[in-house]
């Protein structure tokens, strides 16, 4: 449809050559080209307006999603903020991308038949030293402003070096030339045209990459064309030229070009128009009657086709031929009714699962030809690829909701039960802690207390105390103790020494303790008070509950109004149908009536031949 998005994510990709690590906009910037690619602009369109930031390359991009996905009036607001930046001002869009934006907005505005937005458009293009997009912008002011069209003095072959749009330009410039009485210099420059188209070599994908020329892959270089649309090109040229003959009545040098133009050629139909017209003129009827034929096995359902076969009777009657003539009219008179038949057949109501496959010959012929109802089949197409979305957010607007609900669960939980139970076991913990500090407190005014020593030595003060207790014991029991006072008195004494040689240490461990100790009940203070406020947002999970709850409302009944738009489009479509079926109808009723008379009259020929040669058999 348009060339805007794919040249867009093109330029972007070459600019970010020696590009700066990705930020957030950026990713889903590329997200959504990839997701265009995918042939989802649906998605692309979402994917990129959930970025932070938009810059001038992501709105222009916006705008060309907002056009393929049917919604015009997005997109020309957008562009025309766009293009209202001066080449100054800070993240303007650079003037090439410029020039692709406004000529095919141009070429949009063309296709609606609104040349006065596309006259304005066209006017703002400033085409670059290097003439990108020269041959675009100077097709699209023709097809604007035809016929009054800019005519040069001689062919600017020159000037429009590395076009493609070249021969079209030019062979329009002939048609405007044959119309102002110069016919010669109109065939004229079509001759120097098809001079000037070349095929490329047919070189492989691997020579073409390595020989520097893989562009040709793609894209036409200058005027070497690849051989298809060479020929698409050079029978394009061939047929202005027959037109033009015709048109100076040099049938013979029309007759030249038309007889060799190519079978399979994308214009054979418009050939052979031209050709049965010369033909008749001059009067050749037997290959007047192929072409004929051709066209009404080429061309069903059309008016060609139904002319082709009345015709073939006019020709055979033109040339006495009157049994021939009856034949060939009974036989248009069968096939008019053959037509009627299977026309009302396919011309079935159309149901949206039939509009990209599944729709009749004579349906598709109808669209295919009618701009209005070609643009209808695209929009009902739109419509039901929002549809198709639809089904995919409203999915994720449930899971969406489910996960809210189960916060705010969580969080009613949190404030209701867990976070109560928590500052119990914390004030339980500060309670202990205040005990132990106390409790430290006190036994560091004892001498020597059990309490304050660890390890081996905490051990080894035990037995002594236990020892000492059995001594006293022993001593009220009157039982002979021999030196073990002495000996208790010498451990107690290292025992002494040991603590005091090591008391600053163990002071300076348990203060450590005690530090880490209250920091770590400082830090559960900070999560409690962390909890706390977590707790407090309630409220506000409770308005995104609501929130999704009016999204997923809004998208239910804009999912009724998109579905309500599609049967809309779809009655208007079935509706232009079956009015161009009556119309074709009505056509048809009376090329059968003509025809009828016309094989009247020849039957009553015949039947008055036929009295006469058998008067005379009978004389």
């Amino acid at each position: 449809m348009l060339l805007l998005l794919p040249l867009l994510v093109q330029a972007a990709a070459s600019a970010q050559a020696a590009a700066t690590p990705a930020t957030i906009a950026e990713k889903h910037y590329r997200q959504a080209a990839w997701a265009f690619y995918l042939q989802q602009p649906a998605q692309a369109l979402e994917t990129l307006q959930l970025a932070p930031q938009h810059d001038a390359r992501t709105r222009l991009l916006e705008a060309g999603l907002y056009l393929q996905l049917s919604m015009p009036q997005h997109a020309i607001a957008l562009i025309d903020t766009l293009l209202s930046d001066t080449a100054a001002s800070p993240g303007a869009l650079p003037q090439a991308l410029k020039n692709v934006a406004l000529l095919q907005f141009a070429r949009y505005q063309l296709e609606q038949g609104n040349k006065t937005p596309a006259r304005d458009y066209l006017k703002q293009v400033q085409i670059t030293d290097d003439n990108a997009w020269l041959g675009q912008q100077l097709l699209l002011e023709q097809l604007i402003n035809w016929p009054d069209i800019t005519l040069p003095p001689a062919p600017e072959f020159e000037r429009l070096r590395h076009q493609p749009e070249m021969p079209y330009i030019i062979s329009n410039q002939a048609l405007v030339l044959a119309q102002t009485d110069h016919s010669d210099t109109a065939l004229d420059w079509l001759a120097q045209i098809r001079q000037q188209l070349k095929t490329s070599e047919g070189q492989g994908f691997w020579q073409l990459l390595f020989s520097g020329q893989w562009h040709l892959l793609s894209e036409p270089d200058g005027f070497i064309y690849p051989s298809a649309e060479h020929e698409a090109l050079s029978d394009y040229v061939a047929l202005t030229q027959a037109q033009l003959h015709i048109q100076r009545q040099e049938f013979a040098a029309a007759d030249a070009i038309l007889s060799n133009f190519a079978a399979d050629s994308v214009l054979n139909r418009n050939a052979l128009q031209l050709y049965s017209h010369i033909l008749t003129e001059q009067r050749h009827v037997p290959a007047l009657l192929a072409v004929l034929q051709q066209q009404i096995r080429l061309q069903p359902f059309s008016h060609t086709a139904w002319l082709a076969a009345t015709r073939i009777g006019e020709q055979l009657e033109r040339v006495l031929q009157v049994d021939d003539a009856l034949g060939a009219y009974r036989w248009a008179d069968q096939y008019y009714v053959q037509q009627a038949q299977q026309m009302q057949q396919q011309a079935r109501p159309v149901e949206v699962g039939q509009l990209q496959q599944g729709l009749s010959a004579w349906q598709q012929l109808q669209i295919s030809n009618d701009s209005q109802l070609f643009h209808l089949q695209q929009d009902i197409l739109s419509v039901q690829q929002h549809l198709t979305a639809a089904a995919q957010r409203q999915l994720r607007l449930a899971q969406l909701q489910d996960v809210t609900n189960l916060k705010l669960t969580q969080q009613r939980q949190l404030l209701s039960s867990r976070l109560p139970q928590l500052r119990q076991q914390r004030d339980a913990l500060q309670q202990q802690f205040s005990q132990l500090q106390q409790q430290i407190s006190a036994a560091e005014q004892q001498p020597m207390p059990l309490s304050l020593w660890q390890g081996k030595p905490y051990q080894q003060l035990q037995r002594l105390d236990r020892a000492e207790q059995r001594l006293a014991v022993l001593q009220q029991h009157q039982q002979p103790l021999q030196n073990y006072p002495q000996r208790l008195n010498r451990l107690r004494g290292l025992l002494q020494w040991q603590y005091s040689n090591s008391a600053a240490e163990r002071r300076w461990q348990r203060q450590k303790q005690l530090q880490q100790t209250a920091g770590v009940l400082e830090q559960l203070e900070l999560q409690m008070a962390a909890l706390a406020r977590q707790g407090n947002k309630t409220e506000r999970l409770q308005q995104v509950q609501q929130r999704l709850t009016q999204l997923s409302n809004h998208q239910q009944q804009l999912n009724l109004a998109l579905l309500s738009k599609q049967q809309q489009l779809l009655a208007e479509l079935n509706q232009q149908l079956q009015q161009r079926l009556q119309q074709q109808l009505a056509t048809l009723n009376d090329l059968q009536r003509h025809n009828k008379e016309s094989m009247a009259r020849v039957m009553e020929r015949v039947l008055l031949s036929s009295g006469t040669d058998n008067s005379g058999a009978g004389l």
